[in-house]
């Protein structure tokens, strides 16, 4: 993308990659200048952001047709995104483009204010509010499989 909007690094930025540059200073710098609220700002951005894009995950398996398929992905990610939550993939391309474009902030800054908090927040929401529960709820109600003696095998 940063490619793209510089024609091979041959002209400045335009205006949207100024825009995608100013992004990313301002998800990490922002966050860094509220210190451990920023971080904590981030690691729940990132709980509700994954309990969202696992909740689309699970309901698009467990509908049987496409515009169920659709509909049920459709509606969390809008959330996820509407509420400016945060995704460690999404923010794998924003932030490298960011700084590529011109962003005035570091790798350090982007790994320390973002993409580690994030990251452990994404684990955190989908493990425990989508996961967690999944297993909690169907477990037990889950079929037995017949166990196999090794001298079946």
């Amino acid at each position: 993308m940063a490619i793209y909007f510089t024609y091979g690094f041959s002209v400045e930025p335009d205006a949207v990659a100024q825009q995608i540059a100013t992004i990313g200073e301002g998800r990490t710098l922002g966050y860094a200048e509220h210190g451990a609220a920023g971080m904590l700002t981030l690691f729940v951005r990132g709980v509700l952001c994954n309990w969202m894009v696992s909740t689309a995950v699970v309901g698009a398996m467990m509908s049987d047709s496409v515009p169920g398929k659709v509909i049920v992905m459709w509606m969390p990610i809008l959330v996820f995104f509407y509420l400016g939550f945060e995704h460690s993939v999404v923010n794998m391309f924003l932030f490298p483009s960011g700084l590529l474009l011109g962003g005035d902030f570091t790798l350090s800054d982007y790994l320390v204010w973002n993409e580690i908090p994030t990251l452990l927040g994404n684990l955190v929401g989908g493990l425990t509010f989508v996961g967690l529960i999944i297993y909690a709820t169907h477990a037990r109600t889950a079929p037995t499989r017949p166990r196999k003696v090794p001298s079946e095998v």
